[in-house]
């Protein structure tokens, strides 16, 4: 486990350099009855004297989501997205993604309920737009997300997710 996340690490920081800051950030995303809590790091895309910019994002996340039945489910999974915006003090963007874990490791969040015969499974995806602040070495986001979570036998409550990011460029 960890050394996905450590190779993830790896991956963004190849493409860090001096003109295409890397940040490592921490978020909170939840709704009513939803949490989910992650870390993770960026790397920027594209012309860095331009305002249009893209990042590729990850973060590994720890999720309670209540599912379609009223239980509590709880999981490990690893964002990775991308990123498409217009950078400066403030910035707006929309994103888009997908758990990674679940793309390598099939199901990790079977709940082994043997009496429905129906698996449903699939990747775990999501969409959602952004906007923040940049300061010199720090940024502060706001955003609403879309979800896509499952697991074999059950489907998430709720698929809207609003949260907070705080990050640090290096």
């Amino acid at each position: 486990m960890f050394r996905v996340i450590f190779l993830g690490i790896i991956f963004f920081s190849s493409f860090s350099y001096a003109n295409h800051p890397f940040n490592v950030f921490i978020k909170r995303e939840f709704n009513e009855t939803d949490s989910i809590i992650g870390f993770g790091a960026t790397a920027s895309i594209g012309s860095p004297n331009s305002l249009l910019k893209g990042e590729l994002i990850s973060s590994f996340n720890y999720a309670e989501i209540l599912d379609d039945t009223g239980e509590m489910q709880d999981f490990l999974s690893l964002d990775t997205g991308v990123r498409l915006g217009v950078y400066g003090k403030a910035f707006i963007y929309i994103e888009a993604g997908f758990d990674t874990l679940e793309l390598f490791l099939d199901d990790v969040r079977d709940d082994d309920n043997f009496y429905d015969p129906q698996e449903n499974n699939q990747i775990d995806g999501y969409a959602g737009l952004g906007a923040g602040i940049n300061a010199e070495n720090v940024r502060i986001e706001g955003f609403v997300k879309a979800r896509q979570i499952d697991g074999d036998y059950w489907d998430s409550d709720k698929q809207i997710f609003y949260g907070l990011q705080f990050s640090l460029f290096f």
